[in-house]
């Protein structure tokens, strides 16, 4: 059996996952042109399995280790939430849950993948089921832009700040109720993080709040530029053939739309 041994950022181990996950969405994108609508929705419910696996993985090994606890072990991270939100929308196509698995979602996980702060390489659980957590969430993004046709909506933006605020102000009730500290809300870690540049409590809060503006403007802004007048009007002037694949693809998007 392989001993796993000390993980290192873009070594061996590292570049060998991120390849994996590399290939497997090329793979899902691929899917999501040549593949019917019947046989993509089936993909969605195994990626929805493969998330919904990670989780009784987790709780099934915190059991094990008597680690279950009200304050530890309960979903209120923000991470649980964009988990549920992304293994929902992977089972039924809803615009606000791929928003929120895109925006709140994307730019933690696609950072966390690329720089992790795990101590053991492959084959460790640690190794693992950080980027069985993480890697789900990345190819569950390509799923929903390749298989659904997501677009950010008008206004995404907006909704996404009301989702991590209403996120804070209940997750932080239950924290001020009970003494816990989920979502960093009351307290920083005790080991060093990016909070500890973002001022003392509650200051960081409000730090953190102008962070994530400017993260969801940055994931807004290719879809932006997708959108605007200029690119519409070359798209138009296209070929026959690409024309088809927009409208199909816009009648896709607006079934989705219909959805919610």
């Amino acid at each position: 059996m392989l001993e796993p041994g000390t993980f290192h950022i873009f070594g061996r181990d590292h570049l060998a996952v991120l390849g994996l996950i590399a290939i497997l969405g090329a793979l899902i994108a691929a899917a999501g042109r040549r593949w019917t609508a019947d046989r993509t929705r089936r993909l969605g419910w195994v990626l929805a399995a493969i998330l919904l696996g990670y989780v009784v993985v987790v709780y099934a090994q915190k059991g094990m280790a008597h680690e279950l606890n009200w304050e530890f072990a309960l979903p209120l991270e923000l991470c649980h939430w964009v988990m549920f939100a992304c293994a929902f929308a992977l089972v039924r196509p809803s615009p606000l849950a791929s928003e929120i698995t895109y925006f709140v979602g994307l730019g933690g996980t696609l950072q966390a993948t690329l720089t992790p702060e795990i101590g053991q390489g492959f084959p460790s659980w640690e190794f693992i089921l950080f980027f069985w957590s993480h890697g789900i969430v990345l190819l569950a993004v390509v799923f929903f832009v390749s298989c659904q046709g997501f677009r950010p909506r008008q206004g995404s933006v907006l909704r996404m700040l009301a989702f991590v605020n209403l996120y804070a102000l209940i997750v932080g009730g239950i924290d001020a109720y009970f003494g816990w500290n989920y979502g960093y809300l009351r307290d920083k870690p005790g080991r060093p993080s990016v909070l500890d540049y973002l001022g003392p409590w509650p200051w960081y809060l409000a730090s953190l709040e102008l962070v994530a503006l400017a993260h969801f403007l940055l994931l807004n802004l290719p879809w932006r530029w997708f959108r605007s007048p200029e690119i519409r009007g070359h798209r138009a002037n296209s070929s026959p053939s690409r024309q088809g694949s927009i409208i199909l693809k816009s009648n896709h998007n607006d079934a989705g739309d219909s959805v919610e």
